[in-house]
């Protein structure tokens, strides 16, 4: 079976993330799941959440501002706001930022961010929505809290983006399977990248000899080097090739495409 590794999008995790407060029998949903904002310099942008009580009772709900990142197999990592270089603290205010959610009833939440000093990077933060219950942790003691959020992206005009192609390794398998490849890639840029895989081989002939177009979206953060593993759709034999690598970006018609020289021994 063929396999490509899969990067944890944040935006399917929090869309899905639905919380049941057992208690006050409520579920809370918030739209949209991920907000990107645009900003020029020393301006002030807003936006709005829009929370959701599909519940039978009513629920009070705190907005609480958290950072967010990514560990070397691309699990989510969540943590206090102020800590990453990337971070909203200090920039973002929610009104209301309290409130009690009626069943049936929804809220709109309005957040206004300003302009850091230094635009030059993405900032990015994950609200969560959360709610106190009457349930305690047996080992800690501590009241249970549930929660829901929505990423939010300030992308100010002066980003600059870079993104690199580093490496390519092909390894040996016993015949009949297909060659796993292995590409590395780099963010050296101070905003991210969602962009999608495909790939041509062609042979010393610059005949056609396979293609693929891969669904799946990646993801890659400032900073951030990633390796992604894939098997060729065939078995190539023995000879020269060129592989044709092409990274889609998501949202925009640009490309990165590159031409590697392999040689199958």
């Amino acid at each position: 079976m063929r396999r490509i590794n899969k990067i944890y999008i944040l935006i399917v995790l929090l869309f899905f993330i639905i919380f049941v407060s057992t208690n006050a029998g409520a579920t809370v949903r918030v739209e949209p799941a991920r907000i990107i904002i645009n900003s020029l310099a020393r301006s002030r942008s807003t936006g709005t959440i829009e929370v959701v009580n599909k519940g039978e009772e009513a629920v009070e709900l705190t907005a609480v501002l958290n950072d967010w990142s990514l560990d070397e197999k691309d699990a989510l990592l969540f943590f206090e706001a102020g800590k990453s270089n990337y971070s909203l603290a200090g920039l973002i205010k929610f009104n209301p930022r309290s409130f009690i959610l009626q069943p049936g009833k929804k809220q709109i939440v309005r957040f206004t961010i300003n302009t850091p000093e230094n635009p030059e990077k993405e900032r990015r933060g994950v609200v969560f929505f959360e709610h106190e219950t009457d349930f305690t942790d047996a080992q800690t003691g501590s009241k249970i809290i549930t929660q829901i959020g929505t990423v939010i992206y300030l992308v100010p005009a002066d980003i600059k983006y870079n993104f690199k192609f580093t490496g390519l390794r092909i390894y040996k398998t016993p015949p009949p399977e297909p060659q796993p490849v292995v590409l590395s890639v780099e963010n050296a840029g101070t905003g991210h990248f969602r962009y999608y895989l495909s790939y041509r081989v062609v042979d010393s002939e610059n005949r056609l000899v396979m293609e693929e177009k891969f669904n799946e979206e990646f993801i890659i953060l400032p900073e951030y080097k990633r390796k992604i593993t894939f098997m060729l759709a065939e078995r190539l034999k023995p000879g020269d090739y060129k592989l044709m690598l092409q990274f889609s970006f998501y949202n925009t018609d640009k490309t990165a495409d590159y031409q590697i020289p392999i040689t199958i021994n």
